[in-house]
């Protein structure tokens, strides 16, 4: 291990890899539900010996392809037990998983799976097109299996009829652990890919021991046992879905409910009631939503809500609490730092209300200066981490990652403080991340493209605050010496270029706006953003209210 990824005392892991978990639930309790699948109408459920052969059979068809520890695969699944069968499938043979965010356009699929070095690429059927435009962008194919019922799929093969194939090694249930036994703690399992501030999403990379180490911590810190049942609403394609509402349960010997594709969140309680759900994971917009709806809660299962993804407003969680009931417990946590790296207490009378909570046992946190020397209570300064759950490093970015690891810490790039208990609490961001429902964008993705258009000379992007989504997007834009243009040919313009959660919800013209004569830069021409966000504030917010 690095020296960011370490703390004292050691952490005791129990298992050699994320498979090694797997195997060793099916072996204790094979007849215990593990997962249950939802999709419209169908409903797939999977007890831990069931699940464990079916990823058998996938295993033995990554082994037959060729696939060797080191190797990595693309999915792009919505959730579901396909997900998950290919997952473990991958992770037991030590191959890299990289899942795709399925909204993103062709161009940015295929940066991930150049990036990633993706041999194989699974994905449903409803995004072939943009699959088939992955070997355009490329100009080499990647080698595809398709996730179809439908026998006349086209060209590629189908997963299910590969894994009915490779039935026969379902039965060799004994030799797996001793067949898996040679992928270790510090080799890749995961990239996860996030916004990056160079207009390119950046990969982390995370190993076995940061999964194992992250899921042990949550469960523990929750008092997860095997009657745990959580409801995974959020994508597989991010970590918070992979690790609180899977890894988590599985480490406690619990199970999971996954609801495929963007359920209606009316249909939330229901869910929780049916299915006796006792905890989920959402971000704060689901919780605005659930309030919007002033839906009832049926059943009494359950018991508490992880939150996280973006900041908390106190309004929400006190009216949420008050009106279903349920105890929210917020926390913090990156892509980098696997997923949570402190959470608020158990014990609802030691919860501080605002504040992100105290450190996991397997992570140490720091409030630093712009030297790197720690900073007293109360004094604002960068949250740094470090420790078991901290990814390995950026893939394919060596500068990216001396920046980020200075010191022995990994600099998160979040201001924050905290208080004389050890309580943290999140001040601001250091770059010009926006958070738009739990979803990262760097403005300057979006402005890259928009550069591209022939009559944009200066563009800027902001993020603005909203009271569902907690941010959304704003733009700004300078057309060639003034010609005409409208919102709508820059949404047409972004519209296949990036997905549609980056498209601004708003965009003004300098030329309709005489009080603001150019974008703000400073003295080196660095874009400032706070001035927008400010001319914003006073001149068009209540515009943009009483349209809306």
């Amino acid at each position: 291990m690095r020296d960011y990824q370490r703390i004292e005392p050691a952490h005791a892991f129990a298992y050699q890899n994320v498979f090694a978990l797997l195997e060793s639930r099916a072996r204790l309790h094979p007849d215990q539900l593990f997962v249950t699948s939802l999709f419209q109408d169908v409903e797939e459920r999977y007890t831990y010996g069931e699940f464990v052969r079916r990823v058998a059979m996938a295993r033995s068809f990554l082994r037959a392809k060729g696939l060797i520890r080191g190797d990595a695969v693309n999915l792009i699944i919505q959730n579901s037990a396909d997900f998950l069968i290919l997952y473990f499938a991958a992770l037991s043979l030590g191959v890299v998983v990289s899942p795709i965010n399925y909204n993103f356009t062709a161009r940015e699929m295929s940066y991930i799976v150049k990036d990633s070095r993706g041999r194989m690429l699974f994905a449903e059927e409803e995004y072939l097109p943009r699959v088939e435009a992955i070997g355009r962008e490329l100009g080499v194919a990647p080698e595809v299996v398709v996730l179809s019922r439908n026998p006349a799929s086209g060209p590629y093969p189908r997963l299910s009829d590969v894994l009915e194939e490779h039935a026969a090694a379902g039965e060799r249930l004994e030799a797996l652990a001793a067949e898996s036994s040679g992928v270790e703690l510090q080799d890749r399992a995961v990239i996860i890919y996030t916004s990056g501030t160079s207009g390119y999403p950046k990969g982390a990379i995370l190993t076995h021991a940061n999964l194992l180490a992250d899921a042990q911590a949550i469960a523990e810190w929750f008092g997860w046992d095997r009657s745990t049942r959580t409801l995974c609403i959020l994508p597989l394609f991010h970590n918070n879905g992979q690790v609180v509402t899977l890894l988590a349960p599985l480490w406690a010997g619990g199970s999971t409910v996954m609801v495929k594709g963007n359920i209606s969140l009316a249909a939330f309680w229901d869910l929780v009631g049916r299915y006796e759900a006792n905890w989920t994971s959402v971000i704060p917009t689901i919780l605005s939503v659930l309030l919007a709806f002033k839906g009832k809660r049926t059943g009494h299962g359950l018991r508490g809500i992880v939150c996280g993804g973006a900041l908390l407003p106190k309004r929400v969680q006190l009216d949420f609490e008050t009106t279903f009931g349920v105890p929210i417990f917020e926390g913090y946590g990156l892509t980098e730092t696997t997923s949570f790296s402190c959470f608020n207490p158990l014990d609802v009378e030691r919860r501080t209300i605002g504040s992100i909570g105290l450190p996991l046992p397997v992570n140490e946190m720091a409030i630093l200066d712009e030297d790197g020397h720690l900073l007293p209570p109360g004094e604002v300064g960068e949250i740094c981490i470090r420790g078991f759950n901290v990814f390995l490093e950026y893939c394919n970015l060596p500068e990216r990652n001396e920046k980020a690891f200075r010191g022995g810490w990994f600099h998160s790039g979040d201001y924050g403080s905290r208080d004389e208990r050890g309580f943290y609490y999140i001040q601001g961001r250091k770059d010009d991340l926006i958070i738009k429902g739990g979803e990262n964008i760097y403005p300057r993705e979006i402005e890259n493209v928009l550069y591209g258009h022939p009559k944009v000379k200066d563009c800027a992007v902001v993020g603005v605050e909203h009271r569902l989504w907690g941010e959304t997007l704003v733009a700004f834009v300078e057309t060639v010496d003034g010609q005409p243009m409208t919102a709508a040919e820059v949404e047409g313009f972004l519209k296949n270029r990036i997905a549609d959660y980056k498209l601004p919800s708003e965009c003004y013209f300098l030329r309709d706006l005489p009080d603001l004569p150019e974008i703000p830069k400073g003295p080196t021409k660095k874009l400032l953003r706070t001035e927008l966000r400010k001319y914003y504030d006073a001149h068009l917010r209540q515009a943009a209210r009483r349209e809306g």
